[in-house]
């Protein structure tokens, strides 16, 4: 368990989280603005985006899942329920939220591996407007978060 580990190894793993977070904020913006179009442009960008996308994702669950008992612990008992709830809160709305993206990101990914027809196209477009206006507020949240206390 990771509560022990020591104080650089969970900054480590922190700063890691954030990149692979960057990381999953520009493939999900790129792709949106990829799409945007009535039916989108076959490219290999249409494929590599939502691999990215996926894979960086994938890893910020790893990352956090690794960094969650120390921050579950150590940080948000012990300071932010005390002295910032509606930082907790945030915290619980980005998680859910993270949850949530998961199955858009999927989905676009799955749709770019097949030609697609227009209504296909306008699923591929909410997908990819949604989960990247997802991933755009978890960035900001999750930095706000982690400026306001950290493991």
């Amino acid at each position: 368990m990771l509560v022990d580990a020591p104080r650089w190894a969970l900054k480590l793993l922190l700063i890691s989280h954030v990149i692979a977070a960057g990381v999953s904020l520009g493939a999900s913006v790129h792709f949106a603005l990829l799409v945007r179009r009535a039916v989108p442009v076959q490219s290999r960008l249409l494929r590599l985006y939502p691999t990215v996308a996926l894979a960086s994702w994938a890893t910020l669950f790893a990352l956090g899942s690794a960094i969650y008992p120390n921050y579950r612990l150590q940080v948000r008992a012990e300071y932010l329920d005390l002295h910032a709830r509606w930082v907790s809160t945030l915290f619980d709305v980005k998680e859910n939220l993270a949850v949530l993206i998961a199955p858009l990101l999927l989905a676009q990914w799955l749709l770019t591996r097949r030609s697609l027809d227009a209504q296909s196209g306008r699923v591929l477009r909410a997908c990819a407007w949604v989960s990247a206006v997802c991933v755009a507020f978890n960035f900001v949240a999750g930095l706000l978060v982690t400026s306001y206390r950290s493991v």
